[in-house]
């Protein structure tokens, strides 16, 4: 596998650094504004946070031979540091991050079945892949694993045309919890699953972003272009495909780059060194708001690309997989892996929002709305040790988001500070020309069908008690198509300007489909499949859905956050 060096992601901080220098020497050229005398030519201020996170298991987990309940899963210190400088025209904006994560004795566990059990006791063919377990959560190799931004603004044309260039984020969309439009970047699922806020799970890329304000026409136009100079790193969405701890159960402590590859960045259907660009009205019609928007982008979840050659499909064909397996355009690049690729295909994606604020209901209502023609899912074998391993199916594919935004006022009755917000929020993903016969799955190695109609349902509320020191909030979603869901009630105390507490549970329900690891303590051993990788891989199943991948993950979190 590839890797782009460091030294050409230097030339890129190069390249930025050198036209911002040239941008600011030509600036009369250019007609910028330079703010008059009372505004200095340079400017810089600072801010951050200081931040320990502490995570203890609620439950125990069946891959670990000790009993996880009230142990620690998580112990991270993050240092953030945003810093905004202004050299003449140029307004810069760099943000870095350094975490620092403990391997507790948990993740010392999953990291002991990683080394101790895995495909090398049945085909000498595998070639581990591993490197070290804990860079999944706190790699520091690369300038970039810590710089997370770094930008320049500038304003031409009368300020007109605001341009951004160099590694930013950029946010396009209504969406919260699942995201329709909010696709330009990956996301990095490792450390927390979704329980971050996205600006901070993510991923950053380098952009040429232009905004050019037309308010004769009542709108702006927004358009980016990525020349493709990402490393691997920062592309696609990260999973704990490595075993970690928010890899779906049962597969903690599995390693899936035993013998696949971790993601290939040069398939034919998904180079990451392509340019992907994007464009988008921003409009107002009366007190109406809205978007129409394109992307050429990537899927914002991989999909296997498996082998399908003689030898590849004879190793598939060991863990129940039967009938043609099918790679997706060029095979997996890598021979030395057994079983094929992790991929994110490349997808085009057609946007359109609304939204406004609604008198008589006294709230604020959105609507988002994506259309992703010809989306790859996985499919076959749902009764296999894995299932959706036969290759890639295309399907027309429409991501549907409502929303209601309300404040309530319930000062007197339960003695908030000010109005409350809540928003109620139901996304749909509909698959059309949906057949059951086409067997598509939610994800890889997960036997539950894919559905025509794929919704779930969340509803937040945040409280503030005695002058915003005491904040409350709680968040519920649950699966409307396959049962299951979560809760995240949590209280933040607050000290003055600087000091921060937030105490979370977080809890997951499902309807008992889960996949069971082989030989624990709740599956008859019998009962699993005794072929190829029977204990890494757990019981066949054809109905753990999303929530059910999470099941006896409850967890409660410390954060202590020092702002300054």
């Amino acid at each position: 596998m590839v890797r782009k060096n460091s030294t050409s992601i230097m030339k890129v901080g190069g390249f930025l650094l050198g036209c911002g220098g040239l941008m600011a020497m030509s600036s009369p050229a250019l007609s910028m504004g330079y703010g008059g005398d009372d505004e200095p030519a340079f400017n810089f201020s600072y801010n951050g946070y200081l931040r320990s996170t502490i995570a203890v298991s609620l439950q125990d987990h069946d891959e670990t031979r000790a009993d996880d309940k009230w142990r620690m899963t998580q112990a991270e210190l993050t240092l953030n540091l945003d810093f905004d400088i202004k050299t003449g025209p140029l307004n810069w904006k760099v943000i870095t991050r350094f975490d620092k994560e403990h391997q507790t004795d948990y993740l010392d566990d999953l990291q002991e079945r990683m080394d101790a059990v895995g495909l090398n006791g049945n085909y000498s063919g595998a070639q581990p892949q591993r490197g070290d377990f804990m860079d999944q959560y706190e790699t520091t190799d690369e300038v970039f694993d810590w710089l997370r931004e770094i930008y320049f603004d500038v304003n031409l044309f009368d300020d007109r045309l605001l341009l951004r260039v160099g590694r930013q984020q950029l946010v396009w969309g209504e969406s919260d919890f699942f995201q329709a439009m909010d696709v330009v970047h990956g996301y990095d699922y490792r450390g927390r699953l979704f329980y971050e806020n996205n600006e901070e799970w993510r991923k950053p890329l380098m952009l040429f972003n232009f905004n050019l304000d037309l308010y004769e026409l009542g709108g702006s136009l927004n358009w980016y272009i990525r020349p493709g100079w990402d490393r691997e790193e920062d592309m696609g969405s990260s999973f704990n495909i490595e075993g970690g701890r928010w890899i779906p159960h049962p597969y903690r402590g599995v390693d899936f780059t035993q013998f696949t590859d971790s993601y290939n960045e040069d398939h034919d259907s998904g180079d990451w060194s392509d340019m992907t660009y994007g464009i988008r009205w921003n409009g107002a019609w009366g007190s109406i708001g809205y978007s129409l928007a394109y992307l050429k982008t990537y899927s914002p979840a991989p999909i296997v690309n498996p082998h399908s050659t003689a030898s590849g499909n004879g190793i598939i064909a060991a863990f129940g997989v039967t009938g043609t397996v099918e790679s997706y355009g060029e095979e997996p690049t890598n021979s030395s892996t057994l079983l094929g690729d992790w991929m994110y295909p490349e997808i085009d994606v057609f946007g359109f929002t609304i939204n406004g604020f609604n008198s008589p209901m006294d709230a604020t209502l959105s609507a988002e709305i994506a259309f992703i023609p010809n989306k790859p899912y996985n499919y076959g074998s749902l009764d296999s040790n894995l299932p959706g391993w036969n290759g890639v199916k295309e399907k027309d594919t429409l991501n549907i988001m409502l929303r209601i935004d309300k404040e309530f006022k319930w000062m007197d009755t339960l003695g908030t500070h000010r109005p409350s917000l809540s928003s109620v929020q139901l996304f749909d993903t509909w698959i059309l020309s949906h057949d059951d016969d086409d067997e598509l799955v939610e994800f890889a190695s997960f036997g539950s069908k894919k559905k025509e109609h794929q919704a779930y349902l969340t509803v937040f509320t945040l409280l503030n008690f005695h002058r915003d020191t005491i904040n409350p909030s709680f968040v519920i979603g649950t699966d409307l198509s396959k049962g299951g869901g979560f809760a995240i009630p949590a209280v933040e105390f607050v000290w003055g300007d600087d000091w921060r507490l937030k105490v979370e549970a977080d809890l997951w329900w499902n309807d008992g489909d889960v996949k069971k690891v082989c030989g624990s303590a709740s599956v008859d051993f019998a009962d699993c499949d005794t072929g190829v990788g029977h204990s890494l891989l757990g019981k066949r199943e054809d109905g753990a859905g999303f929530m059910d991948w999470f099941a006896e993950d409850n967890q409660v979190v410390f954060k202590l956050t020092r702002q300054f």
